[in-house]
């Protein structure tokens, strides 16, 4: 019998953005899954739209990652696969990234996240985080955040690091990245595709963005301690 997948998806506001997201979660070639909206008590139309793809919505005035552990402890799953509100994912997502979860001390696998917006700055922007990402990788120190947060996880290893931190509002990915390596292995998995948008370069500007994502990510690693509190609220 396949393995459930539970899908977990954080939002906050997300109404123009939601639908793109759930919509690649419910058209996945894999049939075994579950779709859990965790909604921090949005003021738009996020959870009505959430309500057509969902099976279970949660509403909690929370952080992400705080987001992310209530859905993880309502999930039913073998698998657990966390997706950011302004991401949608091929079609066979699932189906190309659960086999390298059979493998021998693999925790965790994620794919390549691509710009939705065609613009040179977009593409510039993912060839800064391809370039972080690969170094990392080399470096033996895997982060499966690349533009945003599309990762796979074992059950099993989710539970024992504890789930994600929620001591911080940024660098979660990283602490978990960190904290999953200690177990076994974070397998990126280049065909597994999807498209995220950049709204958050967009809006602040594609050189601070950038900036500020390379600064929080090398203050964790080198600090284990968050560089912002608030991030995860500020930049939504």
């Amino acid at each position: 019998m396949s393995k459930l997948v539970s899908i977990i998806v954080t939002t906050l506001n997300e109404e123009h953005y939601i639908e793109d997201c759930l919509r690649s979660l419910k058209n996945q070639t894999y049939n075994n899954k579950e779709i859990i909206v965790v909604d921090s008590c949005s003021k738009d139309k996020t959870v009505d739209i959430a309500r057509k793809y969902a099976d279970k919505i949660l509403i909690q005035n929370c952080i992400i990652p705080a987001g992310r552990n209530i859905g993880a402890r309502e999930a039913r799953g073998d698998v657990f696969l966390f997706v950011d509100a302004d991401i949608a994912l091929l079609s066979n997502w699932i189906d190309i990234v659960l086999p390298y979860l059979n493998e021998d001390n693999v925790v965790a696998a994620y794919g390549d996240l691509f710009p939705k917006e065609g613009t040179l700055k977009a593409w510039l922007a993912y060839g800064k985080e391809e370039l972080s990402n690969l170094v990392l990788r080399r470096a033996k120190i895997p982060c499966f955040g690349k533009l945003g947060t599309a990762v796979a996880i074992k059950r099993e290893a989710f539970e024992k690091v504890g789930g994600f931190t929620e001591k911080n509002a940024c660098g979660e990915d990283v602490d978990m990245s960190l904290k999953l390596r200690k177990r076994g292995k974070i397998k990126f998995v280049r065909n597994a595709k999807g498209h995220v948008s950049m709204r958050r370069f967009e809006k602040n500007g594609y050189l601070k963005v950038s900036l500020l994502w390379f600064m929080i990510g090398s203050f964790y690693i080198l600090t284990k301690r968050a560089l912002l509190s608030r991030y995860s609220r500020d930049y939504p």
